[in-house]
């Protein structure tokens, strides 16, 4: 399982409390050709396009990590319902 991010935009935003202006970035995430998150960041102005692209493939392999971490929670999770079948069964 392999996560991707892919900038769709890039834009000028402002932040409503203070009306200064910052860098509005949208990507998606994709797993093999498939989207499955749209997500965005905000970058002070004046960021480099290296550090917005190395932000964003971090994003995507924080996103893959999260995916790793839920997979193996609900595996460990089914094993201990099954477990606690079999002690119920052993003290009949």
């Amino acid at each position: 399982m392999s996560y991707k991010a892919k900038i769709k935009f890039a834009r000028k935003g402002f932040s409503l409390p203070d009306n200064a202006p910052f860098m509005d970035i949208g990507f998606d995430i994709y797993q093999d050709d498939d989207v499955v998150a749209d997500r965005r960041l905000a970058f002070p102005m004046g960021t480099s396009e290296e550090t917005i692209k190395e932000e964003v493939d971090k994003y995507a392999i924080m996103f893959e990590n999260d995916h790793l971490i839920a997979a193996d929670a609900e595996k460990r999770s089914k094993e201990e319902a099954e477990a606690e079948k079999v002690f119920e069964n052993l003290v009949q």
